[in-house]
């Protein structure tokens, strides 16, 4: 009795939602049609000739014509219209359905000629002569422009994505042919999460889509690989995201990458990064060389605040160590953490003067582990940092900083200027801190109406390690990074530098910047930046520093209405003998 009870009762459930996901609206479209035409700038897709539309519940509608506005969810069918399914079969002239109203409308041609109106997908409930919206059967405009996708069939997912079956896609004035491809339109961000070191050159080729994925083979170029193919795979939710790829998926030297992010509250939030370097002759083979990093974060809000924890955990070698391999990072396994707390932008007081300035606090703490792998430590690890050595096991710290924003001056003649300054001092374990002072003020002004921007900034950076008393024997003259250099450095091909010994921990940098940025048309953009950095010390090739005078030029334009290039080149105007920079900087994007 109890399980002829359990039975009836699993039925019945599985019956009431059977009857639920009927009437529910389609969760997918098949379309095909002897022509099928997507138009990106207006996000509608047509068919013409034959049309055939199979709903998600099983219902097959046939006609002559089809649009859908993927953007307000309607779709329309019309001329010679047949609906065949479970409990349906009607013949008439239109058949349209607005999938977020959850209502379809049909122009009937059986029997007397009516217009009916469903409530989602319930073909037991007609609804007759009900009244119906003025657009109910209206074609939307495809404008005058050629198709940006030509195929011979589709699967819409609303809200979602659109899959193309022999898919020719318009690239430069030509249709160039591919076997599937899916364009995303879903307003969420995380399907667009990038998995990929950064590349100059990246043409993406989804083929494969659904209401929570989206797979894709990539055609890249960098400078270190040059050009090769990756692969990327997505699974998104609401607000949850997974994003896996393989970059190179074509070169020895791989890395695998995995980024999961998980929203468990409003105020609560998790990513996880996980990378895996091989080296091997191909992707599934056994790798030569092996490496990888982790990552995981926790944010979270507080009252007026918010917190971040973060973990670090490096490998620097994961396969077997051979028996008298010396080589020290391979069995180096550095850890380190931290958690911090940032305050939101508070006002200094209630006065009208001192209500404009606001401030910013933080304040942290964190813990290092086997930065330089186990074995590089001496048994006085204190002074051999002070003599300088890489510094003991075991290190701890903590901080505190704040940050201040003056109101933004605003003259005539749309000329602004605007103020900030930040203060962070650290303490660690070992007997020392470490001060970073910067600020900056701007001076900005716009001219023909916002098409040239023009602004000239100045910004101060100094950063000190105080070790007290043991000031001179931490950084003795000469002393860079824990190496000695001698007061006069030749870099061979650069030149002989010298004033080494002057350096005693503490280090300013000063940087004048004059920038100009010309945007006639939202297609084509210039950019002309004009940089003199003051260091102290002085900059030297190969070790430390920036070139002193800097000039960059970055020019962006759309070249297709998926494509757009940017082109950057700095002049250094012959400092260490070079004067352009080595090559240019070529990037590629949608």
């Amino acid at each position: 009795m109890r399980l002829f009870f359990l039975v009836a009762l699993a039925c019945a459930f599985v019956a009431s939602a059977i009857d639920r996901v009927d009437a529910a609206p389609t969760a997918s479209l098949d379309l095909t049609a002897s022509h099928v035409a997507y138009y990106a700038d207006r996000f509608v897709l047509v068919g013409d000739g034959s049309v055939r539309l199979h709903l998600s519940d099983g219902t097959v509608i046939r006609g002559e014509s089809f649009a859908m506005d993927l953007k307000q969810d309607r779709y329309l069918v019309a001329g010679d219209v047949r609906i065949d399914g479970p409990g349906v079969h009607e013949v008439g002239a239109a058949f349209s359905n607005f999938i977020d109203a959850d209502r379809s409308y049909f122009l009937s041609a059986s029997g007397t000629p009516d217009r009916w109106t469903y409530f989602g997908l319930d073909w037991a409930d007609r609804h007759p002569g009900r009244q119906q919206p003025g657009d109910a059967f209206a074609f939307p405009d495809t404008g005058t422009g050629r198709p940006y996708i030509v195929a011979s069939g589709a699967r819409v997912i609303p809200q979602t994505n659109v899959l193309f079956d022999n898919a020719r896609i318009l690239t430069a004035g030509v249709y160039i042919p591919t076997p599937r491809y899916v364009v995303t339109i879903s307003a969420n961000p995380n399907f667009y999460q990038n998995a990929f070191a950064g590349g100059r050159f990246d043409i993406g080729e989804p083929y494969n889509g659904s209401a929570h994925s989206l797979s894709a083979f990539h055609l890249r170029n960098d400078p270190v690989n040059g050009t090769y193919l990756s692969f990327d795979q997505h699974f998104v939710w609401n607000q949850d995201y997974i994003v896996a790829s393989v970059n190179p998926l074509t070169q020895e030297q791989r890395q695998w990458n995995f980024i999961g992010y998980k929203r468990v509250s409003p105020g609560l939030e998790v990513r996880g990064f996980f990378q895996l370097n091989t080296q091997s002759f191909g992707p599934l083979s056994l790798p030569l060389d092996s490496g990888s990093f982790a990552n995981i974060q926790v944010n979270g809000a507080l009252p007026h605040s918010g917190f971040s924890f973060s973990v670090n955990q490096y490998n620097w070698y994961l396969l077997a160590i051979q028996p008298g391999d010396t080589y020290i990072h391979r069995r180096s396994h550095p850890i380190d953490m931290s958690f911090s707390w940032t305050g939101l932008q508070q006002h200094f007081g209630k006065s009208p003067l001192a209500y404009q300035f606001k401030y910013q606090l933080r304040s942290g703490m964190g813990y290092a582990h086997d930065q330089y792998g186990e074995g590089y430590y001496p048994s006085d690890a204190q002074q051999e940092l002070l003599n300088g050595g890489f510094g003991p096991p075991d290190l701890w710290y903590h901080f505190v900083g704040a940050s201040l924003i003056a109101p933004t001056l605003r003259f005539k003649n749309q000329m602004a200027l605007s103020f900030t300054a930040d203060k962070q001092r650290t303490w660690y374990s070992e007997p020392h801190h470490v001060d970073v002072t910067s600020g900056t003020a701007s001076l900005s002004r716009a001219f023909d109406f916002n098409k040239i921007n023009t602004y000239l900034a100045y910004s101060l950076t100094e950063t000190a390690d105080y070790w007290g008393a043991d000031q001179l024997q931490a950084y003795p003259a000469g002393m860079i990074n824990g190496i000695q250099y001698p007061d006069t450095y030749t870099v061979p091909g650069f030149g002989t530098y010298s004033g080494l010994d002057a350096f005693r921990g503490l280090a300013v940098t000063r940087n004048y910047t004059l920038g100009i940025i010309y945007t006639p048309t939202s297609y084509f953009n210039v950019a002309v930046t004009a940089r003199r950095f003051y260091d102290t010390p002085a900059p030297i090739p190969g070790l430390y520093g920036q070139p002193p005078w800097q000039l960059t030029t970055d020019i962006r334009a759309r070249l297709a209405r998926q494509v757009q290039v940017d082109v950057a080149r700095t002049y250094y105007f012959n400092f260490a003998n070079l004067r352009w920079q080595p090559q240019f900087q070529i990037n590629f994007s949608p």
